[in-house]
Protein backbone atom coordinates (compact mmCIF):
# COMPACT_ATOMS: atom_id res chain seq x y z
CA UNK A 1 0.00 0.00 0.00
CA UNK A 2 2.81 2.53 0.78
CA UNK A 3 4.50 1.90 -2.90
CA UNK A 4 0.97 2.67 -4.05
CA UNK A 5 0.72 5.73 -2.53
CA UNK A 6 4.29 6.78 -2.98
CA UNK A 7 4.00 6.03 -6.83
CA UNK A 8 0.60 8.13 -6.54
CA UNK A 9 2.90 10.77 -5.31
CA UNK A 10 5.67 10.35 -7.51
CA UNK A 11 3.60 10.63 -10.68
CA UNK A 12 1.38 13.62 -9.26
CA UNK A 13 4.98 15.81 -9.29
CA UNK A 14 5.96 14.31 -12.17
CA UNK A 15 2.78 15.33 -14.45
CA UNK A 16 2.20 18.66 -13.06
CA UNK A 17 5.66 19.78 -14.48
CA UNK A 18 4.65 19.31 -18.17
CA UNK A 19 1.59 21.87 -17.59
CA UNK A 20 2.36 25.24 -18.50
CA UNK A 21 2.09 27.98 -15.49
CA UNK A 22 -0.52 29.62 -17.05
CA UNK A 23 -2.62 26.39 -17.47
CA UNK A 24 -2.19 25.31 -14.20
CA UNK A 25 -4.74 25.84 -12.01
CA UNK A 26 -3.49 26.76 -8.41
CA UNK A 27 -3.20 23.63 -6.09
CA UNK A 28 -5.21 23.22 -3.12
CA UNK A 29 -5.59 21.50 -0.04
CA UNK A 30 -8.12 21.37 2.77
CA UNK A 31 -8.79 19.92 6.06
CA UNK A 32 -12.16 19.05 7.26
CA UNK A 33 -13.33 21.40 9.13
CA UNK A 34 -10.91 24.12 8.43
CA UNK A 35 -10.60 26.75 5.28
CA UNK A 36 -8.74 25.43 2.24
CA UNK A 37 -4.59 26.51 1.87
CA UNK A 38 -2.42 26.48 -0.58
CA UNK A 39 -0.23 23.55 -1.07
CA UNK A 40 3.14 23.37 -2.42
CA UNK A 41 4.68 19.89 -4.24
CA UNK A 42 7.82 20.35 -1.64
CA UNK A 43 5.63 19.69 0.73
CA UNK A 44 5.45 16.33 2.18
CA UNK A 45 2.05 14.78 2.79
CA UNK A 46 1.11 12.63 5.87
CA UNK A 47 -0.84 10.00 3.78
CA UNK A 48 -2.37 6.56 5.17
CA UNK A 49 -4.73 5.76 3.22
CA UNK A 50 -5.96 7.31 -0.51
CA UNK A 51 -9.82 7.30 -0.09
CA UNK A 52 -10.90 8.05 -3.24
CA UNK A 53 -9.31 9.81 -6.60
CA UNK A 54 -11.03 11.22 -9.20
CA UNK A 55 -9.68 13.18 -12.40
CA UNK A 56 -11.80 15.31 -14.54
CA UNK A 57 -14.60 13.87 -17.31
CA UNK A 58 -12.66 12.83 -20.19
CA UNK A 59 -9.60 11.72 -21.02
CA UNK A 60 -7.59 14.45 -23.18
CA UNK A 61 -4.04 14.91 -24.09
CA UNK A 62 -3.03 17.76 -21.78
CA UNK A 63 -3.40 19.43 -18.12
CA UNK A 64 -6.39 18.16 -16.26
CA UNK A 65 -7.76 18.33 -12.88
CA UNK A 66 -8.07 15.95 -10.47
CA UNK A 67 -9.12 15.26 -6.51
CA UNK A 68 -7.69 12.87 -3.86
CA UNK A 69 -9.18 12.02 -0.50
CA UNK A 70 -7.08 10.92 2.28
CA UNK A 71 -6.44 9.92 5.45
CA UNK A 72 -3.78 11.07 7.18
CA UNK A 73 -1.74 9.12 10.03
CA UNK A 74 -4.05 10.33 13.43
CA UNK A 75 -7.04 9.92 11.02
CA UNK A 76 -8.27 13.08 9.99
CA UNK A 77 -9.55 12.99 6.10
CA UNK A 78 -7.68 15.24 3.59
CA UNK A 79 -9.16 16.12 0.40
CA UNK A 80 -6.37 17.53 -2.39
CA UNK A 81 -6.82 19.43 -5.61
CA UNK A 82 -4.32 19.10 -7.74
CA UNK A 83 -3.70 19.40 -11.86
CA UNK A 84 -1.85 16.37 -13.80
CA UNK A 85 -1.81 14.86 -17.45
CA UNK A 86 -4.42 13.32 -18.86
CA UNK A 87 -4.20 9.36 -20.33
CA UNK A 88 -4.81 10.47 -23.74
CA UNK A 89 -1.11 11.26 -23.97
CA UNK A 90 0.36 7.83 -23.69
CA UNK A 91 -0.84 6.60 -26.45
CA UNK A 92 1.47 8.38 -28.53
Amino acid sequence: MKYLIALAISLLAAFTSFARADEAAPVQASVQGQASAGYDYSQDLDIAKVVRMNTAAGNPCGPVQGHMTYIDSKGVQHELNYTRLGGACDKG
